[in-house]
């Protein structure tokens, strides 16, 4: 199974995320629809950066991108910096929670991903975000405190 996330960068908020059986640009669009769909639509001109895999690349995610209004990014061959935070949360999640569990059926794995992000989203703090959760950290934005 696999897993794409589409996250805020700066609130570092999971948005919307799929799960597939295989790597593909359907995983990947339905992911952004879902993100977008957390946004109320307001995304446009936003950036959704990536790195260069064959489903980021896609055409069928470049319309979804398009339909959306959303700007593409994809860091240079080779190069890892510009992704560090996409890796560092995947790492936090399989440690948290993939390597923890055995999951028997695709339901069970659905089921503990969307648990281990709601987690993620409203309680598990970040130091990125000044030790909060990144769904603690945008009411305060909206508040004008953080």
């Amino acid at each position: 199974m696999f897993l794409c996330a589409i996250r805020d960068g700066h609130s570092r908020k999971v948005l919307g995320y799929s799960i597939a059986n295989h790597i593909s640009a359907e995983m990947v669009t339905t992911a952004i629809d879902r993100a977008v769909a957390t946004r109320g639509g307001r995304c446009r001109e936003t950036i959704l950066h990536s790195d260069r895999g064959g489903e980021y690349t896609a055409h069928l995610t470049a319309a979804s991108c398009v339909q959306h209004g959303l700007r593409r990014s994809m860091g240079a061959t080779g190069i890892c910096w510009d992704n560090s935070p996409s890796e560092s949360f995947w790492s936090i999640f399989k440690h948290e929670e993939y390597y923890r569990h055995v999951y028997a059926t695709k339901a069970d794995l659905v089921a503990g991903v969307d648990n281990w992000i709601v987690f993620y989203n409203t309680v598990r703090r970040n130091s990125t975000v000044g030790m909060h959760s990144p769904d603690s950290y945008e009411k305060l934005l909206q508040v004008g405190v953080a």
